[in-house]
């Protein structure tokens, strides 16, 4: 595998989870126009692009297969997953262990028994009826779902499994409202559109009249728990910004930088003092084209560490595009004592030199650059130009 694959992966990942949410909202209005089949279409397009029932920012999380560590992404989602209540995990996980062994009715007495003691809980009801239904035991698997939307009424996968159930005893005006309330919830998920379009067109076909609005999805974004499992990632491995922002600004949607600015904010409430947080956010900021924002994260990065050299260097770079040449070189300057022993920081910062008319200074530097890097022309020829004029 070549080292370009994973970014090119990452690349394919998040353009196919754009198109898909393209197509998902396409699907919507074609549902809200009564254009039942073709919305049909729409949502099994987006389901092969490899639209999720996660928002943006949670497949995104998942998107860490682009970094080449899919192990440590699953991982560290479990863990964001798990963190509320991990007793409940380990009793669920028990049971579809079970359950994989081959011992069906032992997962179920496990999920029953554990119901018993803690009744007023929603995840073990609806892990209940999941297992019932696989057995095709549909009457009390939607007894259970029907409970856990009682517990819970925001549910989202009862509210959708329910809706199936009822499909089975062709209550399709009741699955057509289940799936109404989940697609309300969740107006990024192909799987519950095209499952609506499907309940919407049996509605119709017994004679009864449909007039769906059903919710497009603006900004999946704005996604709080999708935001928090990426911010997790993110808080683990910082670096994990660069795969996104070494994307060309026309392969992506501005849409990922601001969430992704999101979740940079998000890590840095729960730790104001990381450095490399505030770098990225930095980065994330000049992204976006707020290049003060992005100078203010660089130098709080600075201000924690003073011998942060990306932050330095960053700081140069962004002084010399707002022309504070001081700025500019006086940060320079300071990274290459901090150790950015770099041919091409003396080539930007030669240039500031040339810029102020320090034509010896620029000079020397651009003599460091090439006693680094022989062979970088840029260097050679700023020289070559001092020396012409």
């Amino acid at each position: 595998m070549s080292m370009q694959s994973p970014k090119v992966e990452l690349i394919r990942r998040v353009q196919s989870r754009l198109e898909a949410a393209n197509d998902v909202r396409r699907g919507v209005c074609l549902l809200n126009a009564g254009r039942w089949d073709e919305a049909a279409v729409a949502f099994s397009n987006a389901a092969r692009k490899g639209s999720t029932d996660r928002s943006l920012p949670a497949f995104l999380a998942a998107c860490w297969i682009g970094r080449g560590d899919p192990n440590r992404a699953a991982q560290t989602l479990a863990g964001a997953a798990e963190a509320e209540d991990s007793i409940t995990a380990d009793r669920i996980r028990h049971a579809l262990a079970l359950w994989t062994a081959g011992q069906q009715e032992g997962a179920m007495a496990s999920l029953r028994e554990w119901i018993r003691r803690t009744p007023e809980c929603v995840e073990l009801h609806f892990q209940l009826g999941t297992l019932l239904t696989r057995m095709e035991r549909f009457d009390e698997a939607e007894l259970r779902f029907t409970q856990a939307l009682n517990l819970d009424p925001d549910h989202t996968e009862s509210m959708v499994s329910l809706a199936l159930c009822c499909g089975v005893r062709r209550a399709t005006a009741d699955a057509l409202s289940h799936l109404r309330r989940a697609q309300a919830r969740r107006p990024y998920d192909a799987r519950i559109g095209f499952l609506l379009a499907q309940a919407a067109k049996a509605v119709r076909q017994e004679g009864l009249a449909v007039h769906l609005h059903a919710e497009i999805d603006v900004d999946s974004s704005a996604d709080a728990k999708g935001i928090e499992e990426l911010s997790c990632v993110i808080e683990a491995d910082p670096d994990f910004v660069d795969a996104f922002l070494s994307i060309p600004a026309d392969e992506v949607d501005e849409q990922v930088f601001a969430m992704l600015l999101q979740t940079l904010e998000r890590a840095l409430e729960r730790q104001p003092e990381h450095a490399e947080l505030h770098y990225h956010c930095g980065r994330v900021q000049e992204r976006l084209g707020r290049r003060q924002d992005a100078i203010d994260e660089n130098e709080r990065a600075v201000e924690i560490d003073p011998t942060f050299t990306r932050a330095l260097i960053e700081l140069g770079r962004l002084y010399q595009q707002t022309d504070r040449t001081a700025d500019a070189a006086t940060r320079l300057e300071q990274a290459i004592a901090a150790g950015a022993d770099y041919a091409d920081v003396y080539v930007l910062l030669g240039n500031l030199y040339r810029d102020r008319g320090e034509v010896g200074r620029a000079r020397s530097a651009y003599r460091q650059a090439l006693t680094i890097n022989g062979r970088y022309q840029e260097a050679r020829q700023a020289l070559a130009a001092l020396s012409a004029s």
